[in-house]
């Protein structure tokens, strides 16, 4: 664990950020990578980090990867405008011109992500400073996470260029939520969080020796434990509504083994969602009205979360029958890739060393649908957070950056 260090105002232990730091001090010129998980409206907390960055001029990376609003916010550090990823999320994606819930679940009508993205485009009402960030970028690569849609591998396409609005379009093409195809080069795209929702990995093999990752969920001390179980939930719920789809899927098991024991993970959730019926029965999913799901949500205490265990077969009705199939594939792909980026980061390879940002415990936001008051508590926490580091890295990290030296 000496090449992870975990950073959030929880973990924030001074002998250890020392250590971590006096190693630092002796390294050569590293190539530093500043890396960005999305997470919907809880990127308010990125916002939060970023403009502590930004005002204290901060900013040491050479290589940056974000992935959906990972991404946004990104472009909004690179063209150096404060506030901007702020302002973003607390007044364009809280707008139901952006997202509402009622009409999407009545109507089908998507999130409207290009509206959002012709906000802050050229002719939009708040422009992304896209001279600033080409001229930032004269000695920096900036990344953008997509998903192909036909093999759902992860590919990384540059940010500030000419087709720059696409690229984030797809990078944050939410599957379902946003119906909408994004075509580029001639292939279908969807969220770079389908397929890696840290893309640390990937900073590795373009040859980053630092990697500063900005989280938007705490940080986990037995993360393989947790995902274990989220999985598994995850699995059952995918094997009782769709079995004939244990066919076409591979996890950490043989397809001899997941087919045995599938009869006994059916029966087993079959009497758990009986159990469940019995306490808190309800009318099928497809037939709440949105109005009606909200209103049980609130009073079970819960936050509305699209992509959470108990919503998977209300996402998938959603969805239909025809794309079920889809569905379920880019749902496995993101457990399975979120479960190996944990991995890597909490045991990097040699010659690589990881910072983990985090928010303290569970943000108060969410991915949509968030209360405004929430997203600016989660934002002075990332500002907070953000501050902290840079009292305690940002003179080590400017000296040991490998970017030529600025005038």
């Amino acid at each position: 664990m000496t090449n992870h260090l975990p950073f959030s105002l929880k973990d924030i232990d001074i002998q250890l950020v020392n250590n971590f730091s006096s190693k630092l001090k002796t390294a050569k010129k590293r190539r530093i990578a500043l890396v960005v998980q999305g997470g919907g409206q809880r990127g308010i907390f990125t916002a939060g980090v970023f403009d502590a960055f930004l005002e204290a001029g901060f900013d040491p990376f050479e290589l940056y990867i974000g992935t959906s609003a990972g991404a946004l916010n990104l472009s909004s550090f690179i063209s150096r405008q404060p506030k901007f990823g702020y302002n973003f999320i607390v007044n364009y994606t809280t707008d139901s011109k952006f997202f509402n819930l009622y009409k999407y679940l009545s109507q089908q009508q998507s999130m409207d992500l290009d509206w959002a993205l012709r906000e802050v485009g050229e002719q939009g009402s708040t422009p992304l400073d896209v001279v600033t960030a080409q001229q930032v970028l004269r000695y920096r690569t900036a990344l953008a996470c997509m998903t192909r849609k036909d093999t759902l591998q992860d590919i990384y396409m540059p940010m500030y260029q000419g087709n720059w609005t696409d690229v984030l379009r797809a990078s944050c093409a939410i599957p379902v939520i946003y119906n909408l195809p994004v075509n580029i080069d001639e292939l279908e795209w969807v969220d770079g969080g389908v397929s890696a929702a840290v893309p640390v990995k990937e900073a590795w093999n373009r040859g980053a020796d630092l990697v500063i990752v900005v989280r938007t969920e705490p940080l986990l001390l037995r993360p393989q434990q947790d995902d274990n179980r989220l999985l598994k939930d995850w699995r059952e719920k995918i094997e009782t509504l769709v079995p004939e789809y244990i066919d076409r899927l591979s996890l950490n098991e043989s397809i001899d083994k997941v087919k045995v024991l599938h009869s006994e993970w059916t029966s087993k959730f079959d009497s758990w969602k009986q159990a469940r019926n019995e306490r808190h029965p309800v009318d099928s999913a497809i037939e709440e009205s949105a109005g009606e799901l909200i209103e049980a949500q609130a009073s079970k205490g819960k936050k509305w979360s699209l992509l959470s265990v108990d919503n998977v077969e209300r996402f998938l009705k959603i969805a239909g029958k025809s794309k079920s199939t889809e569905v379920i594939e880019m749902l496995n792909r993101y457990y399975t890739t979120y479960q190996a980026a944990h991995d890597f980061m909490y045991a990097p390879p040699e010659g690589l060393q990881v910072i983990q940002i985090a928010p303290e415990k569970s943000l108060r936001s969410r991915a949509l649908l968030s209360d405004k008051d929430d997203l600016e508590v989660d934002y002075r926490e990332g500002k907070v957070v953000g501050r902290e580091f840079i009292a305690h890295f940002a003179d080590i990290l400017n000296d040991t950056t490998s970017l030529p030296k600025r005038r």
